[in-house]
């Protein structure tokens, strides 16, 4: 008898392990389905409206101009070197050549000189004070890199911007609400579930689901001794009032145990029932998604409450600072000239140019109405068609 209880028992535990490893398989299929289908879904597209992206937009004027100057950037460099190197070379011819022969090689040389020195000055100043700002990039005594030297003041000035002006949590929590994300996200949410909910095939794994989890439970032991015990107990507490009630009462030591009996082979015909009950089950499933929209309407500022609270608790510009902090000095100097290589680059070609236009004024002084002129078209046009 002992080993019959036995066998029983782990044949309702293997049955209730397999209905459990069901249901774990039936969610785990669904749960995935509604979020593929959500995010599928959902789309923030309105709240980008009539932003241009990078790629889908004209370049700017001066962007091309500053491209096309960029490409001086090697000569002047190398024009640079040469004319330090004829200077140097210069000083020397003056002591090694005949001075008939040096005077013409130096009327020859001059106005080169006159030209590509302001430029060469004025490329190379720029170029070393850019530098400078990064380099060296350890302390020294000698001189800092100037962006390394305040590491810790533009760290704290870095995450405070970022915090300040992108992710807030006042900036998060009035993103979430001007541009609906949270009901943007409750709809999703309702049309995939409201698309898993309609495919027949779901709707037979629940039913057959529910099926087979009241089957188990009707049918173990455990169960069976739980309804005896609270049948047993309701039928002992029977008490009644009218003279009907009274005979109840005084025989139900007789039809208590036909009752008991009644209810015991009941139990395992109830998960027929499922039949009878799955439509209204179905009923409840197709108002699932209004539901979930409704309610995701009501939820949206408490969500976005929560949100700004979980927010403030994570002290962001802390972990920003922190991660900040991690970045080594050419990792720091990465992240700050990533984006704007190419206007460095035009600061030392402007420059250079800048310091040859210089030098065209001075060796040509016919030249230097023809850049005040220049000057103020440039002025003039700026100021007519400057974006109000």
């Amino acid at each position: 008898m002992y080993d019959d209880h036995t066998q029983t028992t782990s044949m309702e535990d293997s049955s209730s392990l397999k209905n459990f490893s069901a249901g774990k398989i039936f969610i785990k299929k669904w749960i995935r389905k509604i979020i593929s289908g959500f995010k599928d879904g959902f789309s923030l597209e309105p709240a980008y409206e009539g932003v241009k992206f990078r790629g889908t937009r004209k370049k700017p004027f001066s962007l091309r101009i500053a491209t096309f100057l960029n490409f001086l950037n090697y000569p002047l460099f190398w024009s640079g070197i040469l004319l330090f190197l004829w200077l140097s070379a210069d000083y020397f011819l003056g002591y090694a050549l005949p001075a008939d022969l040096y005077h013409i090689i130096q009327a020859q040389s001059k106005p080169l000189v006159a030209l590509l020195g302001p430029a060469a000055v004025g490329y190379w100043t720029n170029w070393l004070a850019i530098k400078m700002l990064f380099h060296p990039r350890r302390n020294n005594a000698v001189w800092w890199g100037l962006i390394h030297a305040r590491r810790e003041d533009l760290i704290e000035s870095i995450s405070e911007g970022i915090l300040s002006s992108l992710i807030s949590p006042e900036i998060v929590h009035d993103y979430l609400h001007e541009q609906g994300v949270l009901k943007e996200l409750s709809k999703s949410l309702s049309r995939s579930v409201e698309g898993v909910i309609q495919e027949e095939e779901f709707r037979e794994e629940l039913r057959l689901l529910l099926f087979n989890l009241l089957n188990n439970i009707v049918n173990n032991r455990k169960t069976r001794e739980l309804v005896d015990q609270f049948v047993s107990k309701t039928i002992q507490d029977w008490t009644g009032q009218s003279l009907s009630e009274k005979m109840m009462e005084w025989t139900k030591q007789i039809w208590g145990a036909v009752v008991r009996k009644q209810v015991i082979e009941f139990l395992p015909d109830l998960p027929k029932a499922i039949d009878f009950v799955f439509p209204h089950v179905e009923v409840m499933l197709q108002s699932l998604p209004v539901k979930i929209e409704e309610e995701g309407r009501a939820m949206e500022p408490l969500v976005a409450r929560a949100i700004t609270d979980g927010l403030r608790s994570l002290n962001l510009k802390e972990v920003i600072r922190g991660q900040l902090g991690k970045m080594d000095a050419a990792d720091l100097e990465k992240l700050l000239t990533s984006n704007i290589s190419g206007e460095l680059v035009f600061i030392q070609t402007s420059g250079g140019i800048f310091g040859f236009l210089v030098g065209l004024a001075i060796l040509f002084p016919s030249f230097r109405l023809l850049f005040v002129a220049g000057g103020l078209l440039v002025g003039g046009i700026y100021r007519l068609s400057v974006e109000k």
